[in-house]
């Protein structure tokens, strides 16, 4: 466990399953998730019946989700408490998704859900929980211990390479988005 000093300047502990588990959960999460990209190996299904924009939109959603998880890492490993709330709302938001499909609510497809979706996403279910429980517990240890954010400035990212790494995120979802939605149409 790791020392922290907290606010009454009393060493207190923070858990090593929060702190290396929390950034262990969202990297997987977030793989097991661009996996199932429609138009790949494991997601053959066809949502041609779905209306584009329904669709696209579901599409942006997913590709969202695990592009900021990866994002997410990095703040949860400075242990900045948005960050464990962000978290957690991404492990719902896992959650949610898989179970949606594995219930078959939404989106529907004619076709049958192959076996290899089927094992990813009962994985993704089951990472989805320990991922939403880590991450409260970091939300609940940060505020306990008083961990102050880092000051503004002293992360190594300059301003140029903010808006360079969010450029390059947003192109890449932007194609995902793109292939994913044209490939699930059967385009």
């Amino acid at each position: 466990m790791t020392t922290i000093i907290s606010s009454n300047h009393q060493p207190a502990q923070f858990s090593k399953t929060v702190q290396y588990g929390a950034p262990a959960l969202l990297a997987l999460s977030s793989v097991l998730l661009t996996s199932l990209v429609p138009g790949g190996l494991i997601e053959t299904r066809s949502f041609a019946h779905i209306n584009p924009i329904v669709l696209g939109s579901f599409n942006t959603f997913l590709t969202a989700l695990s592009l900021l998880s990866l994002l997410l890492i990095y703040f949860v490993w400075q242990r900045q408490r948005w960050a464990y709330a962000a978290s957690a709302i991404a492990g719902l938001s896992y959650f949610l998704v898989y179970v949606l499909d594995l219930g078959r609510l939404f989106p529907v497809s004619p076709d049958a859900m192959p076996s290899a979706l089927f094992i990813i996403e009962v994985l993704g279910t089951i990472v989805s929980l320990p991922l939403m429980i880590v991450s409260v517990q970091g939300l609940r240890l940060s505020r306990e211990l008083s961990i102050p954010s880092p000051q503004v400035g002293t992360h190594s990212f300059t301003r140029v390479k903010q808006f360079t790494a969010a450029l390059v995120i947003a192109l890449l979802g932007l194609g995902i988005i793109t292939f994913a939605t044209r490939s699930a149409m059967g385009l």
